[in-house]
């Protein structure tokens, strides 16, 4: 008899990845030694934890900072990490360190987590990745120390230093995770050293790697030329441009909704409101850290999180969501068909329509997945204590899906059939976009190699 040998696909490898490092990471949760009471949290708790950190969204139904000892902590900051930069990074890394070469199957793994064109440089890469995370966590560490001491809380320079390295890594993979009170930064919102830190660390997590690499390469000094620099490709162009519009047009319109509530913004002086409402446009992109009550916020303002929180971050990167990228095909293909062009052009290169069409599938898949939870959310939480309304569930499911981890209350009553579902969400939403993506891609090139069928005419508008 043939004997069958088994491989996982590259989207598969991350799947199961991904399942491993939540699988163990709840094991090491449910230890009675992870909990301050002495007791396991119990494997629903300890799941939840796992799923929420180690697909960086932040969502907990326990606080960190009062429930888990330093031990348990420790485990939730290295999901983050793993969860961030993805677990096939680090093993990689750990070859490259011991100078193992990679792979093919490997190399076509991190080609898929980070939507690489081919399995080539994967090295170069994984290099840069891993460079890049500790050079800026390390900087952001470095500053929020500071600013913790600076806060005159009487932090020691340990705690202090602690807390600097953990909210570090939390910013930079857009996780949310916090260990210094019930209310997120809320305590510090007078500290604009902490704000803008967390801030450029969402940010650059954000971006994605590979055009924090291209940045890094037009900004560099030393004697090589500008004009021999290169250029920004498409790709960054579009992911800096929508990032900003993103950013400065939720800035202003949470200033302008927020301005006179009094549970909001109404009672700050006008510094702090313009500081706080562009902090929440910041970490509405899949980050979770908050310095405003979502519960209190409006209802406008509750649907334009919302829709921050669905577009998340750019590709490649540590953040979640149908990313700026697939926002940006959309919008350019709405344009194009307002101006009747049959093409979608962007700085002067025409897109390829596999791309639309990959865009296509992320945006209605995740949207599937929110509507379906909340669909699922409003009878398994009927009877909940919070007793939460339709923008409530919509908020959640969609900070879930997104990984961003921002909640209007919801989280710590759901019930345990809601906590399987939000769990869910985020696994799915961390995953999503990249496996759905890489196996419509290959339909779509075995389709075109087969056989061609006749065009349709069809009454659209």
């Amino acid at each position: 008899m043939r004997k069958r040998h088994w491989h996982l696909s590259a989207p598969q490898a991350i799947l199961v990845s991904f399942a491993a490092m939540i699988g163990i990471g709840s094991a090491l949760l449910a230890l009675p030694w992870a909990s301050q009471t002495g007791q396991s949290v119990g494997w629903l708790t300890a799941l939840f934890t796992a799923t929420s950190a180690g697909c960086v969204t932040g969502l907990v139904v326990v606080n960190t900072m009062q429930q888990w000892t330093l031990f348990g902590q420790l485990v939730i900051l290295a999901l983050i990490q793993l969860g961030g930069i993805g677990f096939i990074t680090v093993v990689a890394g750990s070859l490259l360190l011991f100078r193992q070469r990679i792979g093919l199957r490997q190399r076509l793994a991190i080609q898929t987590l980070f939507n690489q064109d081919a399995p080539g440089g994967m090295g170069r890469l994984v290099h840069q990745v891993l460079r890049y995370t500790l050079v800026i966590e390390g900087a952001g560490a470095l500053l929020l120390t500071l600013g913790f001491l600076a806060a005159n809380r009487g932090y020691a320079v340990s705690e202090a230093l602690w807390y600097g390295v953990f909210h570090a890594v939390s910013a930079f993979c857009n996780a949310g995770f916090d260990i210094i009170g019930m209310n997120s930064l809320a305590d510090f919102q007078g500290s604009w050293l902490i704000s803008l830190t967390v801030m450029a660390l969402i940010t650059l997590g954000g971006l994605g790697f590979p055009v924090l690499y291209e940045l890094r390469r037009l900004l560099k000094k030393g004697r090589t030329p500008l004009h021999r620099r290169g250029r920004l490709s498409v790709n960054a162009k579009l992911v800096c441009l929508t990032s900003l519009i993103l950013v400065g047009a939720g800035t202003g319109l949470f200033a302008l909704l927020e301005w006179g509530n009094p549970g909001t913004l109404g009672e700050l002086a006008t510094p702090q409101k313009w500081l706080r409402a562009a902090f929440e446009s910041v970490t509405l992109r899949t980050a979770g850290f908050s310095t405003l009550d979502q519960s209190q916020l409006g209802d406008l303002s509750k649907l334009l999180a919302c829709g921050l929180m669905f577009i998340g971050g750019s590709p490649a990167g540590t953040a979640g969501g149908v990313r700026t990228i697939t926002l940006a095909l959309l919008a350019a293909a709405v344009v194009s068909g307002l101006r009747g062009r049959l093409g979608i052009v962007i700085f002067g290169r025409r897109i390829p329509l596999a791309l639309l069409q990959r865009a296509l599938a992320v945006f209605f898949a995740l949207f599937a997945v929110v509507a379906a939870a909340v669909l699922l959310l409003h009878f398994t939480e009927a009877q909940s204590a919070f007793q939460p309304g339709l923008l409530d569930l919509i908020f959640e499911a969609t900070s879930a899906t997104g990984t961003v981890g921002l909640t209007t209350g919801l989280t710590p009553h759901l019930s345990s059939a809601g906590r399987l579902i939000i769990a869910a969400c985020m696994f799915i939403g961390r995953l999503s976009p990249l496996t759905l993506a890489i196996a419509l891609t290959a339909r779509q090139t075995r389709a075109a190699h087969t056989v061609d069928y006749p065009a349709a005419t069809l009454f659209v508008g």
